[in-house]
């Protein structure tokens, strides 16, 4: 199942496998262990994504597209690891080819997650900017109030 190009890795729990935000040029296969998939790992508003486990891929957006990472990956227990580079990945999946298959389903899961985040984000700035509203509205009414309360008293 190795490639040419493919290394073993492996990590221990709780290691930082990939970073959210860093470039990585390289996707892996779980040989054995898991790992924890998180956005905004650390930070108050951390999510769990999932956990993975044997036979699953992650990364594979990072080899794709050179963009920097949407999550963070870190070792769930002990894990063993076949890391796949940008120029190995060709090689990889004619070799294992049903793994294109996970390669893709992962890709669609991180996708919809990704568009139901941003679909709560923008119910919440919606809500936020509801409340906004509501708050300028009670002000210019108070300071109507006081306005016509205010010349009133001053025999207006």
């Amino acid at each position: 199942m190795q490639i040419e190009n493919a290394a073993m890795v492996k990590f221990h729990a709780d290691d930082i496998i990939i970073k959210e935000g860093e470039i990585y040029e390289e996707m892996y296969k779980i040989i054995s262990g898991s790992v924890a998939v998180y956005l905004r790992y650390g930070e108050k508003e951390e999510h769990l994504i999932g956990i993975y486990s044997k036979s699953k891929c992650f990364g594979e957006t990072h080899v794709l597209s050179s963009q920097p990472s949407i999550y963070t990956v870190v070792a769930y227990d002990e894990v063993l690891l076949m890391r796949i580079t940008k120029d190995s990945l060709e090689e990889f999946v004619r070799n294992n080819p049903r793994n294109a298959i996970d390669i893709m389903r992962n890709m669609v899961h991180t996708n919809m997650l990704m568009q139901k985040n941003i679909n709560l984000l923008l119910d919440d700035m919606n809500e936020k900017q509801d409340i906004n509203k509501r708050r300028t509205e009670d002000i210019k009414n108070k300071i109507k109030q006081y306005s016509i309360n205010g010349f009133n008293l001053l025999g207006g």
